[in-house]
């Protein structure tokens, strides 16, 4: 009875059980203690549904109002992102040589609010003949990979060279660093501007401490507002953007086609004929590798790629996937190195054409660059005809 928002009758005879009249007086006391309840149902339901209008009525007056803000904003506020910071070249200096391989780490200038894009200055004459430069930007505050650049190298020209972000970062201020590696042919030459007073803003190129800071600029924009692209604007869009968990980067044909071989430490593998496979023939009596240098960057957690025999008389190939810290890779060609059970996926045994994915889980995620080992084998007594072992969809999940 509580239920009903009543209290029950004070006395039902227990003599009068079976009599039409006692009946009848229960059934109309709990008549009227029904309707009752549903009267106060419909006041109530009444009364949320006008709240509940209200409440619709005021979201859409805030969002009204946060649009003509955005308008207004935009009438009157900057239309571009604006350039902050810019290290020119200094006549006369010598610039960095990177040559394949090589890695230059600095701090970057200034604070992290509101960065939005970053130019280097290329000082090569010719663009190399082939190759990738890649830019990623990432924090020392939690050892996370921000973005990720993926620049070919035939825009590798006399000239700046800018890539941005789609979002410019947010109002929390961290210690950013870029990291800028080249992985080809040639050597590229980034343009040499000041020296800087604090050692800590020194860049390192493979080890070795440089003076002179890198020529480069900096733009911003709204801390965490989607920056607004000039039309004019030529650069590069970041191959993994900003974002929380769960963040995707996807490696390029580009990239792909930078695999060093194990064998020689120097010539690089080839793509399949489609070219967005990488070839790592199976061979006899031994395992063939090939190493994607650095392209786990600290922070990810997860990396996997898809593996085929793409040939109908192939023979059965066994795939496996790991990873190492860049600074261990091995510096004799043909030398193999042990892999930790945790860094690699394992091998698996496909038949001729058959799909399947390999996965790598770290149990924490990663610390400091790797390298992605690519490898294949042969059973004992195969023979390698039409063996097109290949790699595809790499991916390196943050």
């Amino acid at each position: 009875m509580n239920r009903l928002g009543a209290d029950a009758p004070a006395r039902i005879p227990l003599e009068a059980v079976g009599k039409d009249d006692n009946r009848t007086e229960v059934l109309e006391w709990l008549t009227v203690r029904r309707i009752e309840t549903q009267q106060l149902t419909a006041k109530c339901s009444t009364r949320f549904m006008r709240e509940l209008g209200l409440l619709r009525q005021q979201h859409e007056e805030t969002q009204a109002s946060f649009q003509k803000l955005e308008q207004f904003m935009y009438q009157h506020g900057p239309q571009q992102r604006e350039l902050e910071t810019t290290l020119s070249p200094i006549a006369g200096q010598l610039p960095i040589s990177m040559r394949n391989g090589s890695r230059l780490v600095q701090r970057l200038p200034g604070t992290s609010v509101g960065l939005s894009d970053i130019a280097l200055h290329v000082g090569n004459e010719a663009a190399p003949t082939h190759g990738v430069l890649s830019i990623s930007l990432f924090s020392s505050t939690d050892n996370e990979t921000i973005a990720i650049w993926e620049i070919p190298a035939a825009r590798l020209t006399n000239g700046w060279v800018r890539v941005a972000l789609d979002y410019a970062l947010g109002t929390d201020n961290v210690s950013l660093f870029d990291s800028i590696e080249y992985h080809g042919k040639d050597i590229v030459r980034p343009s040499s501007s000041v020296q800087h007073p604090e050692q800590r803003f020194h860049p390192e190129c493979d080890g070795s401490t440089i003076e002179t800071l890198p020529a480069l600029q900096i733009w911003r924009w709204i801390a965490g507002a989607r920056a607004l692209i000039p039309a004019h604007a030529v650069l590069c869009r970041a191959v993994m953007q900003i974002g929380g968990k769960s963040r995707l980067r996807r490696v390029a044909p580009e990239t792909l086609a930078t695999t060093i071989d194990l064998g020689t430490l120097k010539n690089m593998l080839p793509l399949f004929q489609s070219d967005d496979a990488l070839l790592v023939h199976g061979v006899p009596d031994h395992t063939a590798c090939g190493i994607l240098p650095a392209v786990a960057l600290p922070g990810a957690r997860q990396i996997f790629a898809s593996a085929q025999t793409r040939h109908a008389e192939g023979p059965v190939v066994e795939y496996q996937l790991a990873i190492m810290p860049q600074d261990q890779r091995p510096h004799l060609p043909g030398s193999l190195p042990e892999f930790s059970s945790h860094l690699s996926s394992g091998w698996v045994r496909l038949s001729p054409q058959e799909k399947s994915q390999l996965h790598i889980l770290p149990a924490e995620p990663l610390e400091c660059p790797h390298d992605l080992y690519l490898m294949t084998r042969l059973p004992a007594g195969s023979a390698n005809n039409f063996g097109w072992s290949t790699f595809s969809n790499i991916g390196i999940q943050f």
